[in-house]
C-alpha cells in the first residue's frame, strides 16, 4: 500500500504545474481569443472564443507559483523552470485539442472524451521531454506514473467541471 501512495504522491507532485495551469483559466471571463476571431481554411473558427491571452496568462501564473513552492522548499532554480514549462505544455496542449475539435466540428464547451482528459498531460509531458526539462531537473516521469496521473487526471476532470457547473462558472457540467 506505501508503494501505491508514494506512486500517487509522486505523480501528483511532478505534474501539479500542469493541473494548475490547465485548470486556472476557467477563471476567466470574456477574454481576448488567442485566434484573435479568425477562422481557418476549412470556414471554422481556429480555436474559438474559450481560448484567451488572459487564460494563459493565469495557466502560466498558477504554474509559476508551484514553481516557487518547489524552489523554496528545494532551492533549486531549475524546478521553477520545470514548473513553468510544464504549465506552458498543457497549456498548449489544450489549445492543440481546441483546434482539433474544432476541425471537427465539435463546438466550444461540448465534449471531446478522452481527448478533453489527457491533452494537458501529453502537452505538458511533450515539452518536458522535449526540452529535456525533466532530466535537467533531475526528475524522472515513469511510464507508472505517467499512466497513473492521465487516469487521476481524467478523474479530476469529470469532477472539477461538474463543481464549476454547480458553482455556476461553467455553464454545462462536462
Amino acid at each position: 500500500m506505501d508503494k501505491v501512495l508514494d506512486l500517487v504522491v509522486s505523480a501528483i507532485l511532478k505534474y501539479l504545474p500542469a493541473m494548475l495551469a490547465n485548470a486556472t483559466p476557467v477563471f476567466v471571463r470574456n477574454g481576448t481569443p488567442i485566434d484573435g476571431g479568425k477562422y481557418f481554411i476549412d470556414g471554422k473558427r481556429i480555436l474559438g472564443d474559450g481560448k484567451t491571452w488572459e487564460g494563459l496568462v493565469i495557466g502560466l501564473t498558477f504554474a509559476s507559483i508551484i514553481g516557487v513552492a518547489y524552489y523554496v522548499f528545494c532551492e533549486q532554480v531549475i524546478l521553477l523552470i520545470y514548473s513553468i514549462v510544464l504549465g506552458l505544455g498543457a497549456l498548449l496542449g489544450d489549445i492543440v485539442a481546441a483546434f482539433i475539435k474544432r476541425r471537427l466540428g465539435i463546438p466550444r464547451g461540448k465534449p471531446a472524451p478522452i481527448l478533453d482528459q489527457i491533452n494537458f498531460i501529453l502537452g505538458s509531458t511533450f515539452l518536458a521531454k522535449f526540452l529535456r526539462i525533466d532530466s535537467a531537473a533531475g526528475i524522472t516521469i515513469t511510464l507508472a506514473e505517467f499512466l497513473l496521473i492521465l487516469i487521476i487526471a481524467s478523474l479530476l476532470h469529470v469532477l472539477t467541471n461538474f463543481i464549476a457547473f454547480k458553482l455556476g462558472i461553467k455553464s454545462v457540467p462536462w
